[in-house]
């Protein structure tokens, strides 16, 4: 062999080991759908043989040039290829106009297109590992993750996101063909996309991917907290870093690699597209796993611990940025199973229907103690939620899930239902527990209605706009699922209550006697309702008049043990006896408490 041909293929072999090359940092140009298309292909000098490949996307607004959220400095100390695609016009309603972005409805469009021509284009080039593609973004770009995590989960391997997931017109949508390693790391002081709306988001990924949704901690304190939800059997894990003090930016250095591009990669690339994993798990969550608290993962709970719902239709006033929790099915065959222990002879009931309940996918009643499929037809996609009725509270799952299948399957150990667990009249148990009127802390231009007492109710007159009756503030929830407002009679249309922190409200509807609100997982985390506010806006009939006969927590918690006769204002009676915060009392404290008499009824009592 000569020796220019031995040379030839010395600087051949160089190349193909990728020992080391010219750096390529340029903006590219592609045709998808007779549309052109641009973005800038980044290949660092040191690129590695048979190269990864990272997509890269920007927030809403942004370009190319940003080249966000993954640095380039990352793909010249690991050696991948970065592919910064420039977003097309869409129109945002929050922006008012058409900006540049993506459109990250969860379903293939003219974006995933362009991600796939993008893909082909480079390696054709550079002859990249297909099995190692990753997607990343901020913001918008990070909604678009989430999207390509179910419109294109057979093209990239792993996914993060900062700062982004979807919300407004871009509702969460995960249907995606397999589950997928996903990491999300977002801002605590983030108003834009709100961090607040990140646990739905959180426990719906959780469940999708069949995570334990129980996570493993770590607390860096003044930098971040990271959750790690483990894989479970044929899933992959989600990861989610909560930041101190960031707000809506697609970098920070509090994390484990003081790198947010650097901890992205070091999660991406851990996996492969070929890995495998159960493709035909659509969901999977465990309401019993110890140490899982339902009612804080968007789980209502009612019938003394008998009756858990999930899944609730989009609020009319947006105030949670159309991020609500659902199950999302496609069009096809499924089955749900679980398994259980608890008294021989029990049933277990669960029904899938659509958010607005008109459609029942099923409705059936499966034996404790023995496995249970469940099948189960969808005829489109569609979000849906799922209601559980256990005969006892004892009743434990050990597992849950739902699985699409390729053809009809049998029934195991159950049966179609003659009841609706709709129509099942519940135990409320637990007791009300009155929170005094007062007008509370006002930060706010808003001028007070004029305050009369009357025979069992504090009558609250508005002779004008932006007016305020009656606000509490930081009001004590603990061991609460919802507080009512109860008015001596109809009360006139034009009234609003807020209970969240900002001006987020909602209509009292006209001719209502009391109004219910379900307190949000938040609030029964911290166990304190921001506030309770009762107020009139715009344009209602003047003068405008409420007749507010109490305030009203409903506690949860058991009623403990008969603590014995009490001279409360000569009342002898066994009872059991509650602090005003709502906490049970084994030795009651001198003073007012609140008082659960043997009949059932409750009251006030001073205590000597």
């Amino acid at each position: 062999m000569g020796k220019r041909v031995v040379l030839a293929l010395s600087i051949l072999a160089a190349f193909a080991i990728g020992a080391s090359s010219a750096k390529v940092d340029t903006e590219r140009k592609i045709s998808v759908g007779n549309k052109e298309r641009k973005y800038i292909l980044y290949v660092p000098e040191k690129v590695s043989e048979n190269p990864p490949l990272v997509i890269s996307l920007h927030g809403a607004s942004g370009h190319d040039t940003d080249r966000s959220p993954f640095r380039t400095s990352v793909a010249d100390s690991v050696g991948c290829i970065v592919a910064y695609p420039q977003g097309d016009d869409q129109f945002f309603p929050v922006f008012g106009g058409y900006i540049p972005g993506w459109n990250a409805s969860g379903e293939s469009n003219e974006d995933t297109d362009f991600f796939k021509a993008i893909i082909k284009a480079v390696d054709d080039e550079y002859d990249i590992d297909l099995d190692r593609i990753y997607c990343c973004g901020f913001s918008n770009g990070g909604m678009m993750t989430y999207a390509n995590a179910s419109a294109a989960s057979d093209i990239f391997a792993a996914f993060a996101s900062i700062s982004g997931f979807q919300l407004n017109e871009f509702h969460h949508h995960t249907v995606g063909d397999r589950p997928v390693p996903f990491l999300h790391i977002h801002g605590k002081n983030d108003d834009f996309v709100k961090y607040s709306c990140m646990p739905v988001i959180r426990d719906n990924m959780v469940a999708r991917n069949g995570c334990d949704p129980v996570p493993e901690k770590t607390v860096a304190s003044g930098r971040y907290t990271k959750s790690v939800y483990r894989e479970g059997d044929g899933g992959f894990p989600y990861v989610y870093y909560e930041i101190d003090g960031m707000g809506h930016n697609d970098f920070t250095e509090n994390t484990e690699e003081g790198n947010s591009a650097l901890t992205m990669w070091n999660f991406m690339s851990r996996y492969r597209l070929d890995d495998p994993c159960d493709k035909t798990l659509k969901w999977r969550l465990n309401i019993d796993a110890e140490g899982f608290d339902p009612r804080l993962h968007n789980w209502k709970v009612t019938n003394g611990g008998k009756t858990f719902r999930f899944g609730i239709p989009k609020k009319e006033n947006n105030a949670d940025n159309n991020v609500y929790p659902s199950l999302q099915f496609d069009k096809g065959s499924y089955m749900l199973s679980f398994e259980t222990e608890g008294r021989q002879g029990d049933q277990i009931m669960i029904k899938l229907s659509s958010l607005d309940g008109d459609r029942v996918l099923m409705n059936m009643t499966g034996e404790v103690g023995k496995p249970v499929v469940m099948p189960f037809a969808v005829g489109a996609y569609g979000e849906y939620k799922i209601t559980i009725v256990k005969d006892d509270a004892s009743d434990r799952f050990t597992s849950l899930s739902i699985h699409s299948t390729d053809k009809d399957v049998e029934a195991v150990n159950c049966r179609v239902s003659d009841i609706d667990p709709d129509d099942i009249e519940e135990e409320e148990g637990g007791m009300l527990i009155e929170i005094k009127q007062d007008q509370g802390r006002q930060y706010d231009d808003f001028t007070r209605t004029k305050v009369e007492p009357g025979d069992g109710y504090t009558a609250y007159t508005a002779t004008g706009d932006l007016q305020i009756a009656m606000k509490m503030m930081d009001v004590d929830v603990k061991d609460c699922d919802y507080v009512m407002i109860r008015f001596a009679g109809p009360v006139d249309g034009g009234w609003h209550a807020a209970f969240r922190q900002g001006t987020e409200t909602v209509e009292i509807p006209a001719g209502s006697v009391d109004f219910k609100f379900d307190l949000e997982p938040e609030m029964l985390r911290t166990g304190v309702l921001p506030q309770i506010c009762l107020m009139t806006l715009w344009g209602a009939p003047n003068p405008l008049v409420a007749k507010v006969e109490g305030v009203y927590k409903h506690s949860v918690v058991e009623i403990p043990g008969s603590v014995g006769e009490m001279d409360t204002f000569g009342l002898q009676a066994d009872a059991a006896c509650y602090s005003l915060s709502g906490l049970p009392l084994h030795n009651p404290s001198k003073g007012v408490n609140i008082m659960r008499q043997a009949d059932g009824k409750s009251r006030k009592v001073l205590v000597k």
